[in-house]
């Protein structure tokens, strides 16, 4: 869920515990300027944590990959030659009208 970065304006009379706690309540993420500069964004521990797991597309292609040689004592030549017998072997499918 993205959440909308609110701003805080960095001085000596700013209090950063005050916006901590804010922060662990809400969760909403700040955005610390000096300035007119930004200098950090601080954010929950929940949502740093989320943002520290790999996107799903890379975890779904090391999954894909820990496959890779899974059927390597499988007989190639067999198998296809059980697909086609089983394809032959089985009634043709019914038409299907779009």
């Amino acid at each position: 869920m993205v959440k909308e970065l609110r701003r805080v304006h960095l001085s000596p009379e700013t209090n950063l515990l005050e916006i901590l706690e804010e922060i662990r309540f809400d969760r909403a993420p700040r955005l610390i300027e000096r300035d007119g500069e930004a200098l950090a964004v601080l954010v929950s521990p929940e949502d740093y944590s989320s943002s520290r797991v790999p996107p799903k597309s890379k975890r779904l292609k090391k999954k894909l990959l820990s496959l890779a040689g899974s059927w390597s004592d499988l007989d190639a030549d067999r198998m296809i030659d059980e697909l086609y017998r089983a394809r032959h072997e089985s009634p043709p499918s019914s038409t299907v009208e779009l």
